[in-house]
C-alpha cells in the first residue's frame, strides 16, 4: 500500500502544503499512523486521515488548522484517545486528526486566587501531579483514565468521576478556554479573554465558555482551560456496601447524595465484578499494598490498611448482587467521623457494610493504566450512559432492568455480556450499562494497555456480527433512555442529539456553527450539525 492510495490528487497537493507550513517532524502520513488513528476504542474500522499532525504549542494548532482549512480539509481534534463514541473518528478521507497531547504545558498554577492554567494536552495526572503540595486541586480533579485522558478531552465530551459526587462534572470547575477556530484565530472565553485581567472567573458578560464544553471539537480546538481550585480536606475515609437489589442500592445513592457528604462514589453489579479486569483485580499485588499503606498519613496505620486490604481482596463482591462503593473527605477528624457515621446510617437501612478495599485502593493509586478497556479475559468492552434528575432514580433502575431482561435473549444470541454501575453526579443520577464480547485485539487497545497484557489474545480473530450487534443494543439503549428524558454528555457523532433538541434550539446551535465555521470543516458531523457536500 502507498500513501497515494485512495486519496485524490489535490489532497497530495494539500499534504504538501501542510509539510512545507509544519516541517516534516510535526506532519505523520505513513500508512501505519493513519490507520492507527482511524479507531477510537469502540468503532472500527474508521476512515484513515489523511495524516496527523502533533503539534507543541497553540502557534502550531493555529497554523496548522488556518493551512489545513484553506486547503478545503476537514480537522479532526484528538486527546487522549480514550473516547468511544466517534469523537476523533474522520467521517471523511480529505482530514488531518491533530493530536494535542504534546501540548501538556502547566502553565500557571496561581494559589493565591485559587486557579490553575494548563494546556489542552495535560494529562489528569499532569495536573495532580503539578499541585501537588499546595493544598489545592480542582473539584472535579479526573476521570479513571487520567494516566492517559488529557484536560482538553474531558471538556470536550463532559467527564465525571473523581470528585463528580460533591463537585459535578469537568464543566462546573472550569473557569475559561483557549480555543483555535476553523480559520485559525485563537480566543479566550472567561475573564482571560478581557484586555489585562487573570483568568480568574468565567463570567462578566454571556458564558462563552460554556459553548466549548461537550461540542467535542465541533466549534473549535481547544489549546488551553483554566480550572478553578479549592482547598483539599484532610481528612478521608471509605466505605462500602452490598445490596440484593438495584432499587435498594440506586435509593441508597440518593439518600447520600442528599446529604452533600460524598466525594465519589459508584455501585456495580456482580457482572461488573466479574468481567471488569479493574475492579476483579483491584488488589492484587505488592504494589497496590504498597500504595495503600503510602497513602496514609503514618506508616503504622498504612500497613495496617494494606494488611486488610490483602485479607479482604476483592472476592467478597461477587457474594452480593449489587455493591456500592463511596469515598468522603473532611477538614477535621471529627467531621469526617460524622460523615461516615451518617452515610453508614443511611446505608444500613437496605444493604450491609463491606470490606472497603475498593475504594481505598482506588484511592491510592488513582491514575493507574487503563486495564478496564478490555475485560479480564480480553474481552472488548464498550459502555453507554444516560443521566436523570435525581428524584427520577429508582424509577430509572427499574425500567432499566425490565430493558434488559426483554433483551437478555438478544444478548445471550449475539454472546454479549451486560454489566451496569451507576454514580451520583450533583444532583444527577448516572446510569452506565457496558457491554462485554469477544472480538479481536487493536493496535489502540495494545498501546493503551499494554503489548504484554494483551499478548493472550494479540491473535483473536474479528468478530463482526457480535460487534455489529452491539452497536444496534447500544443504539436501543440510547434511544430507550431518550424516552425517559435521560440527557447524555458525551454526544459527539454517536448518541442522538438533533432529532431530540427543541428545532429552535438546535436553529441556534447551527448558527453558531455556521459563524464559527462557515464551511463546516471543523471535526464534521459532531453533534449532528451539517456538513457542507464534499468536494
Amino acid at each position: 500500500m502507498t500513501i497515494s492510495e485512495h486519496i485524490r490528487a489535490d489532497d497530495l497537493m494539500a499534504l504538501e502544503t501542510l509539510r512545507q507550513a509544519l516541517g516534516d517532524d510535526l506532519v505523520r502520513h505513513d500508512v501505519e499512523t493513519r490507520t492507527y488513528y482511524a479507531n477510537d476504542v469502540f468503532w472500527q474500522p474508521g476512515i484513515p486521515p489523511l495524516a496527523v499532525i502533533l503539534p507543541t504549542t497553540a502557534a502550531e494548532v493555529a497554523l496548522a488548522v488556518s493551512t489545513a482549512t484553506e486547503c478545503g480539509l476537514s480537522v479532526v481534534p484528538r486527546g487522549g484517545g480514550m473516547s468511544y463514541t466517534k469523537g476523533y473518528v474522520p467521517d471523511r478521507v480529505d482530514s488531518v486528526i491533530i493530536d494535542t497531547r504534546k501540548l501538556n504545558e502547566i502553565i500557571e498554577v496561581n494559589t493565591a486566587d485559587r486557579y490553575v492554567t494548563v494546556a489542552a494536552g495535560t494529562t489528569w495526572e499532569q495536573v495532580n501531579a503539578a499541585l501537588e503540595g499546595t493544598g489545592l486541586r480542582t473539584g472535579y480533579w479526573g476521570p479513571l483514565s487520567g494516566l492517559n485522558a488529557t484536560v482538553g478531552g474531558a471538556l470536550s465530551q463532559n467527564s465525571a468521576f473523581f470528585g463528580s459526587a460533591l463537585n459535578g462534572t469537568v464543566a462546573d470547575s472550569v473557569l475559561g478556554v483557549t480555543v483555535v477556530l476553523a480559520d485559525g484565530r485563537s480566543v479566550t472565553t472567561g475573564s482571560g479573554g478581557r484586555k489585562g485581567t487573570k483568568p480568574f472567573t468565567r463570567y462578566g458578560g454571556p458564558d462563552l465558555t460554556g459553548i466549548f464544553l461537550g461540542d467535542n471539537g465541533a466549534f473549535g480546538i481547544k489549546v488551553a482551560a483554566t480550572l478553578s481550585l479549592w482547598p483539599k480536606p484532610e481528612e478521608v475515609d471509605y466505605l462500602s456496601f452490598g445490596f440484593a437489589k438495584f432499587s435498594d442500592m440506586t435509593l441508597t445513592q440518593t439518600r447520600m447524595a442528599e446529604t452533600g457528604l460524598v466525594s465519589e462514589g459508584f455501585g456495580i453489579d456482580r457482572t461488573k465484578v466479574e468481567h471488569s479486569a479493574s475492579v476483579n483485580k483491584l488488589s492484587d499485588g505488592l504494589q497496590a499494598l504498597g500504595n495503600v499503606a503510602s497513602s496514609a498519613k503514618s506508616l503504622v496505620s498504612g500497613v495496617k490498611q494494606a494488611v486488610k486490604v490483602a485479607t479482604s481482596g476483592t472476592a467478597f463482591l461477587k457474594d452480593h448482587a449489587f455493591t456500592l462503593h463511596i469515598v468522603t473527605e473532611a477538614r477535621s477528624a471529627s467531621g469526617l467521623a460524622e460523615n461516615v457515621a451518617a452515610l453508614r446510617a443511611i446505608a444500613k437501612q437496605t444493604g450491609v457494610e463491606l470490606p472497603n478495599s475498593v475504594p481505598r485502593v482506588m484511592r491510592s493509586k488513582p491514575f493507574g493504566p487503563v486495564r478496564g478497556m478490555l475485560g479480564r479475559n480480553g474481552e472488548r468492552w464498550v459502555p453507554i450512559h444516560a443521566v436523570f434528575p435525581l428524584s427520577e432514580a429508582v424509577k430509572i433502575a427499574d425500567a432499566n432492568e425490565a430493558f434488559f431482561r426483554d433483551e437478555a435473549d438478544y444478548l445471550k444470541r449475539n454472546g454479549i455480556i451486560y454489566s451496569v454501575m451507576t454514580m451520583t453526579v450533583g444532583n444527577e443520577f448516572f446510569i452506565e450499562p457496558a457491554f462485554y464480547w469477544m472480538d479481536e485485539i487493536t493496535p489502540l487497545h495494545a498501546k493503551s494497555v499494554g503489548e504484554a497484557t494483551v499478548a493472550p489474545w494479540i491473535d483473536r480473530p474479528a468478530n463482526n456480527a457480535s460487534r455489529q450487534a452491539v452497536v444496534e443494543l447500544r443504539r436501543r439503549t440510547q434511544e430507550f433512555y431518550a424516552s425517559l428524558g435521560g440527557v447524555s454528555w458525551q454526544v459527539a457523532g454517536d448518541y442522538p442529539f438533533r432529532e431530540i433538541i427543541n428545532p429552535d434550539t438546535y436553529a441556534m446551535l447551527e448558527a453558531i456553527k455556521g459563524a464559527l465555521d462557515p464551511q463546516r470543516l471543523m471535526n464534521p458531523g459532531m453533534l449532528g450539525l451539517d456538513k457542507v457536500p464534499r468536494r
